[in-house]
């Protein structure tokens, strides 16, 4: 028997390329951002790239009327970037840092500094319990001469298997082809 009910979510999902001192026009892009979720108001709001926890703390603040739940996931040392806000209670969240990140002297490309991952929020709704992730692997910096390929193909084969249950979706930057979309 079919349940009796629909469920509407609305998930808004962004890189935010945040990166501190070198992301252009960064201060304007968080506030814009902040103003667009705002009036939009989404049910959930999961971002990547959010490298400086004053940028989340700022959003934080500013989305706090639409917004009550949100989570930063810290990791490595500069953090994931991975924060997520929610209109819904947030009952549980974890994250699962990925064991393969980079090389520690491509120091430009800033990977293994940021310990990337998967972030879970766990949400109940309507009776249900929804698991929404986010996640953003390596970055492909040449397609050419690849050399984190195998660091993707391992981070994507830990992030299946960390989803050991029926999720709401996976939203990030999973770090390949920009014409591939993924919905898992």
């Amino acid at each position: 028997m079919k349940p009796n009910f629909t469920l509407r979510l609305r998930v808004f999902n962004l890189n935010c390329w945040g990166i501190p001192y070198l992301s252009k026009h960064r201060a304007d892009r968080v506030k814009r951002l902040g103003d667009f979720l705002n009036m939009e108001s989404f049910d959930l709001a999961l971002l990547e790239e959010v490298w400086s926890e004053q940028d989340f703390q700022y959003l934080r603040q500013k989305l706090l009327p639409t917004y009550p739940a949100a989570h930063y996931f810290r990791s490595g040392i500069i953090g994931s970037g991975l924060c997520v806000f929610s209109k819904h209670p947030i009952q549980e969240f974890t994250q699962h840092v990925f064991t393969l990140n980079g090389y520690p002297y491509m120091i430009h490309h800033c990977d293994w500094f940021c310990g990337k991952a998967v972030g879970l929020l766990v949400l109940h709704l309507s009776g249900l319990v929804l698991n929404a992730y986010v996640t953003h692997l390596h970055a492909e910096y040449n397609r050419q001469k690849d050399t984190y390929l195998a660091h993707r193909v391992a981070q994507a084969w830990e992030l299946a298997q960390f989803i050991q249950c029926v999720s709401l979706g996976l939203t990030g930057e999973i770090g390949w082809d920009r014409g591939i979309e993924w919905w898992l």
